[in-house]
C-alpha cells in the first residue's frame, strides 16, 4: 500500500492473513455478522417504539395490537401520529386533517379516511391517530396512502 503525504511518498507493507483456501477467518465474518444484526435489531426496535406513547407505556402492546379490517397491523415503523380528525356528517365517514411532509409551513388538507382502514374499537389513547404515508404525483401533489385511523374521544 503506497500512499502521499505532502511531497513524500510513504509506503507500507500490510499483509491480511487468511485461512484455508484464501478465506478470512471464520471469527472475522462471524464478528461483522454480529455487528450488523446488532444494529438492524437496534433500528428496528427504535422505529416501533416511535408509534407508541412513551409518556404510557402500558399501552404498548395495545398499539401493537391493532389492526386494520384487511389484518394488517398499524404499528409498523413508527408512522402512526396524533390526528385532528371529524366526522363528515354527509358522508358518513370521518375526515382526517394531513400536512404534506415537504411542505410543513402550509396548513394542510382534508381528506376523507376508508372505512377499510378505520378501527372499531375502544381508542385507550383517547387522541384520534392515523397511520399513512404519502404518494405523490407529477405535479407534487400529496395523496395519503392509509394504513389505519382511529377516532379520538371527541370524533
Amino acid at each position: 500500500m503506497s500512499a502521499i503525504l505532502g511531497q513524500k511518498r510513504v509506503e507500507a507493507d500490510i499483509e491480511i492473513s487468511t485461512g484455508p483456501g484464501g478465506r478470512k477467518p471464520a471469527h472475522l465474518r462471524r464478528l461483522i455478522v454480529t455487528l450488523l444484526a446488532g444494529v438492524s435489531a437496534a433500528f428496528l426496535a427504535l422505529g416501533t417504539a416511535l408509534a407508541h406513547d412513551p409518556n404510557r407505556p402500558e399501552l404498548n402492546a395495545w398499539f401493537k395490537s391493532l389492526k386494520n379490517k384487511a389484518g394488517e397491523p398499524c404499528c409498523e415503523g413508527g408512522d402512526g401520529e396524533h390526528a385532528k380528525a371529524e366526522w363528515d356528517m354527509a358522508k358518513a365517514g370521518y375526515k382526517v386533517l394531513l400536512k404534506h411532509p415537504h411542505r410543513p409551513g402550509e396548513p394542510g388538507q382534508w381528506f376523507d379516511v376508508p372505512y377499510s382502514v378505520v378501527i372499531d374499537q375502544p381508542n385507550f389513547s383517547g387522541v384520534a391517530m392515523v397511520w399513512w404515508w404519502p404518494s405523490y404525483g407529477i405535479d407534487g401533489s400529496m395523496t395519503p396512502q392509509w394504513r389505519c385511523f382511529i377516532p379520538g374521544g371527541g370524533s
